[in-house]
């Protein structure tokens, strides 16, 4: 693999996932229909997987969000007491198929869940490490270096290997929409930490070269056609490019 790519260290202080959730559940009330602030429009698969790729990449930087980590717990024993699918599926389901609706009702849960008391939050069960985290304040100066947005892919598609189906370990269902929003969430807190992962930047121009996508879009429809509507195969597609985008570009030249 090639050595990864030296980011500096995050300037400011990270936004906790909660906050940004709230922002957005700010802008969906002010408005009748997306494209919404940070996650365009409406879709609870690829708003769950952001939620995720936001979380890896706190996790990257070393930061802690204090009581905010107990946040899907209680969403799991508020709305799925018998711990089956997740909450994306189910809110999707209990909305009639209704995205709109059903991103609405995640963001007013974690409304809800920022209004509960200290004894509500100390009842919840905790099966993290360390001391139940009920009363602890967040911890949201990075402590390591932050990882690129391509480096995270390239971790991913060395932990998947060429098993199919393992991507699922990742994204829950496989999906181009998933892997997007995994993406989305990861740069978010990148940027919202003060990282400029200019990398990434090149490497959508590049894609749109190489790969021949069109001008007004991101990768996701582009690579599914290619693929014959095979999601899996358009995610891989997207983890080879990225691979080969960081051989040409990080080879570093010969000595003179």
């Amino acid at each position: 693999m090639s050595p990864q790519t030296d980011l500096p260290a995050a300037p400011r202080q990270a936004v906790p996932l909660l906050d940004v959730l709230l922002r957005i559940r700010q802008d969906v009330q002010e408005k009748r229909t997306g494209p919404y602030i940070y996650i365009g429009m409406a879709d609870v698969a690829r708003l769950s997987t952001f939620c995720v790729g936001y979380t890896q990449c706190m996790s990257s930087l070393g930061v802690h969000e204090g009581s905010d980590v107990l946040f899907h717990d209680w969403l799991e024993i508020l709305t799925n007491p018998q711990r089956g699918r997740a909450w994306d599926g189910r809110f999707l389901d209990e909305c009639g198929g209704d995205h709109e609706r059903a991103v609405r009702k995640y963001l007013d849960r974690v409304a809800e869940f920022r209004s509960l008391s200290p004894e509500v939050l100390a009842a919840i069960p905790y099966h993290g490490e360390g001391e139940h985290p009920w009363n602890e304040l967040p911890s949201l100066r990075p402590t390591t270096p932050p990882v690129s947005t391509l480096d995270m892919l390239l971790e991913a598609r060395q932990a998947i290997g060429d098993v199919e189906g393992r991507l699922a370990m990742l994204i829950g269902d496989i999906k181009v929409q998933r892997m997007a929003g995994l993406i989305d969430g990861y740069r978010l807190c990148l940027e919202l930490s003060g990282t400029q992962d200019k990398e990434y930047a090149r490497f959508e121009q590049w894609l749109h070269q190489e790969k021949e996508l069109p001008p007004s879009q991101t990768w996701e429809q582009p690579l599914l056609r290619a693929s014959h509507g095979a999601h899996e195969k358009a995610i891989r597609g997207l983890l080879d490019a990225a691979a080969e985008f960081v051989r040409r570009s990080r080879t570093p030249f010969p000595a003179v």
